[in-house]
């Protein structure tokens, strides 16, 4: 004759103990089964069995914790849904649809679908938002893939798939449905999977005034959804084939603006490096979007629904290298109040990107090369070693070789981050691509103040013959200097460029004169042999002069071996 054991789980350790025999349900060995919850969160299991196992030997053995079993004897999650919408990009300039309602309702958890990984970086930041705002809630991604969001072939099927899987997940939860984020394709699919019954939901949408209302279908002349037993092989067909097209695509995840020789060689090369786990270098000056490519290369790798987890190396003091990297214990240090978790640590299962990796000081650069040859690293304070799976991207703007000749940068470090190297070219040696950056950036703009304006001929016209020593960064801040005006078409007046080497268009000559061609222009035919290695031809060319012209002016001047001629 069988016993009926009962378990009434009150402590962590029982929780654990709990999850244990549930899941040693799943191995045939135990019968078990749980029932409601009683009052102050204890949760009763029901074993039938001949004997009780020990139960210490076996919780060592699985080593299961207290937040592990709470998953299956917790009360009833509350569940939202939603797409992440184009008005969902921008959490921290402006709140979405999903961020108005998380803060005018209360949820446990919230999963975000995305169609194409695109829609990953809004993801990172949604979820960045929330961990400062809405701690408690748990942040999911879910992927549905369609290629086109507003194709009713690839849309339903996929998100059919995406809410199985969630369902699955978590068996016992309330559901809330937004229909307010994505294409009208994707909010009638929701509507047909409520109403066909695959999910049982609230559905609900939220105004521009920030006002949620239920939406309801309770008529009578509303069609009643029928399930069939061919939808399944239909939607199997068209699962594989929204796969296969998903296949043929090359980048998914490419904010990188650019049709140039330059920029399409280094899409090529975040595509063939993506799903590598070789370290990866970028070199570029400032502000040619060196995090940018990182991003993509994370975001396009088998890692990017885990974090991305940038870091600026020179922008950390140096006495909180060690805190910033990898975290501290409580009083490790004056004023070290709570724990910390570092960046490697919050970058698990994911990607860092160590941005001006030339500014890490040496004493970290031996630390650094240790987690990049074994994996592990000690948090100050701490005597334990964590193991951390982190993929690494550096970065800087500075010669790196030079530093490493000149004893700034580790030799050992340097082969260990430079598998490979990315080079970013700068912007005046793009062409058109300022135009078609620009344009972007106008884009985000008119988003952003929620106006339309465009940029005139005289103005791409300026924007083409500058040199933007800033790069795409100062791009941007001119283009945003000249949106404040109140025109409806930014001028080339409206373009105001400041740089550090910028000089007076005022020429001034001095009242001893000036020597123009013993003085200014070998100063230009100098600039030119240099640029060209010494090549007089390709020096004449820059210069809008013949070869001989050039090289007649060369031998009217003294000294012209010192212009390397070849």
């Amino acid at each position: 004759m069988k016993q009926s054991i009962w378990i009434i789980l009150t402590s962590p350790t029982f929780h654990s103990i709990g999850l244990i025999l549930f899941r040693l349900e799943k191995n045939e060995l135990f019968n078990i089964f749980i029932e409601d919850l009683v009052q102050n969160g204890m949760g009763i299991l029901s074993l039938k069995e001949s004997e009780l196992l020990r139960l210490n030997e076996i919780a060592k053995k699985f080593n299961l914790d207290f937040d592990d079993a709470y998953q299956y004897v917790c009360a009833v999650k509350k569940i939202l849904l939603s797409f992440i919408g184009d008005n969902d990009c921008y959490p921290f300039e402006k709140k979405g649809p999903i961020l108005s309602i998380l803060s005018k309702q209360k949820f446990d958890k919230v999963y975000l679908l995305y169609n194409k990984e695109s829609y990953l970086k809004p993801a990172s930041d949604i979820f960045c938002y929330c961990e400062i705002h809405f701690p408690e809630i748990t942040i999911v991604y879910q992927e549905a893939p369609a290629i086109n969001p507003t194709d009713y072939n690839t849309v339903y099927p996929s998100m059919y798939k995406a809410v199985k899987e969630i369902i699955k997940q978590n068996k016992s939860a309330n559901y809330t449905i937004s229909l307010t984020s994505g294409t009208p394709t994707m909010h009638a699919c929701w509507i047909f999977l409520q109403q066909g019954g695959v999910i049982k939901a609230n559905l609900i949408q939220i105004s521009r005034d920030g006002i949620i209302s239920e939406v309801n279908f309770n008529l009578d002349d509303f069609p009643h959804i029928k399930k069939v037993g061919s939808i399944k092989t239909e939607i199997s067909r068209l699962a594989r084939e929204n796969v296969q097209l998903k296949q043929r695509l090359k980048l998914q995840y490419d904010h990188i603006i650019g049709e140039c020789p330059e920029i399409l060689k280094v899409k090529e090369q975040i595509q063939l490096f993506s799903e590598t786990p070789i370290p990866i270098f970028i070199s570029g000056e400032t502000g040619t979007g060196k995090e940018l490519v990182a991003e993509a290369i994370h975001f396009n790798s088998q890692r990017k629904e885990n974090r991305f987890v940038p870091i600026n190396c020179g922008a950390i003091p140096a006495n909180l290298f060690e805190s910033e990297l990898f975290g501290h214990k409580k009083g490790a240090f004056t004023g070290a109040i709570a724990e910390k978790e570092g960046k490697f640590m919050l970058a698990d299962k994911g990607t860092i990107f160590l941005d001006e990796i030339v500014d890490l000081p040496l004493d970290m650069q031996v630390k650094l090369l240790r987690v990049l040859q074994e994996g592990v690293f000690i948090p100050v304070g701490a005597t334990r070693e964590i193991k951390v799976d982190v993929r690494v991207i550096s970065a800087t703007n500075q010669d790196i070789k030079k530093a490493v000749k000149e004893g700034k940068f580790r030799e050992d470090l340097f082969y260990r981050l430079v598998h490979t190297e990315i080079n970013l070219p700068p912007l005046r040696l793009r062409g058109n691509d300022k135009i078609l950056i620009a344009n972007h950036i106008m884009q985000q703009l008119n988003h952003k103040y929620g106006t339309v304006k465009t940029l005139t001929e005289s103005a791409m016209s300026k924007l083409l013959a500058y040199d933007w020593p800033g790069n795409i960064r100062q791009l941007k801040n001119c283009l945003e200097t000249g949106y404040q005006y109140t025109d409806d078409k930014i001028e080339a007046r409206h373009l105001n460029f400041i740089d550090i080497e910028s000089q007076s268009t005022k020429i001034e000559i001095s009242n001893q004169g000036v020597d123009l061609d013993n003085e200014i222009l070998p100063l230009y035919y100098h600039a030119a042999l240099e640029k060209t290695n010494g090549n007089a031809e390709q020096a004449a060319k820059l210069l809008k002069l013949e070869p001989h012209t050039f090289r007649a002016r060369l031998r009217k001047l003294k000294g012209k071996d010192f212009y390397g001629e070849r």
